[in-house]
């Protein structure tokens, strides 16, 4: 089994969220619309601290009762992807995707990231959104992708709300 990610975290890694990727050296040779660009959103960043995460869910993803999350497209090529740490593509999960429990039944994912957050017009899923049977997905096999919460920023209204098939 793959490794898997949660919405855990530790403050470290919140407060490296925020750390700039430019070195001074770095910063200094960017030209002066660039640079005021950073520099405001490293501002942003400073005033709004990043808070919580939630991790896109992708095939493979775990739920609380054993749940896995269906590759419905293996092909790379095919939809929309994310490439995990050992290479392979794995398919981004939306509103509607199914996954499979043990015993062979199935449910659909039926909350989402909200209708700002789509892939090919579809809501995507996050490690914490709810399906068809009301179970819930725990955990996903891919660290990068996520969206932030920030604070004082909204996230939407229809972020992890259940009432999509």
């Amino acid at each position: 089994m793959s490794q898997q990610f949660t919405n855990d975290q530790t403050p470290e890694m919140l407060a490296g969220m925020d750390k700039s990727p430019f070195t001074p050296e770095q910063l200094a040779e960017v030209n002066g619309e660039a640079r005021a660009l950073i520099e405001k959103q490293e501002a942003f960043c400073r005033a709004h601290l990043v808070k919580a995460i939630h991790r896109i869910a992708v095939a493979g993803c775990l739920t609380l009762r054993g749940g896995t999350g269906d590759e419905f497209n293996p092909n790379p090529e095919v939809g929309y992807k994310i490439r995990q740490e050992n290479g392979h593509w794995v398919s981004v999960l939306t509103v509607g995707c199914t996954v499979t429990y043990p015993d062979g039944s199935s449910a659909r994912i039926v909350s989402s990231a909200g209708s700002k957050h789509t892939c090919g017009g579809r809501e995507i899923a996050l490690v914490g959104s709810l399906l068809s049977n009301g179970d819930r997905i725990i955990s996903t096999p891919q660290s990068a992708g996520m969206l932030i919460v920030r604070d004082g920023v909204p996230m939407g209204d229809d972020v992890l709300s259940a009432g999509h098939e």
